[in-house]
């Protein structure tokens, strides 16, 4: 039985953001195999920020402000985006752990000591 108070344990919040942490830093950093599929999305997905930027930098001079109002707008726009994914990414990876640990505690309490 302790055991399983040891395990429950484990699964508190702070533990859990540690992890989640350590993961993430791991996650971010590409293998060759990453940047072969990074690769091949950014080819079948041919519009890209850079594109974008460089269509809106070049509007018409008369457009300044227009040109600024939507490159601040774009740019708000992508963190928010970004702000959404890794948000998302977070809930799942922590919901994930925390369904294994209970899948952990589960077999622990129907195994025979």
């Amino acid at each position: 039985m302790n055991r399983k108070i040891e395990i429950s344990d484990f699964a508190n919040n702070s533990l859990i953001e540690k992890i989640y942490q350590e993961r993430e830093d791991s996650l971010y950093q590409h293998t060759a195999l990453d940047n072969e599929k990074i690769k091949e999305i950014n080819e079948q997905n041919p519009i890209s920020y850079d594109n974008l930027l460089s269509a809106i930098k070049n509007l018409p001079p008369h457009f300044n402000n227009t040109r600024e109002f939507i490159l601040e707008r774009l740019e708000g726009y992508i963190d928010m985006q970004n702000c959404l994914v890794a948000y998302d990414n977070k809930k799942f990876y922590k919901n994930g752990f925390r369904d294994g640990v209970q899948l952990m505690l589960e077999v622990l309490k129907n195994e025979k000591y």
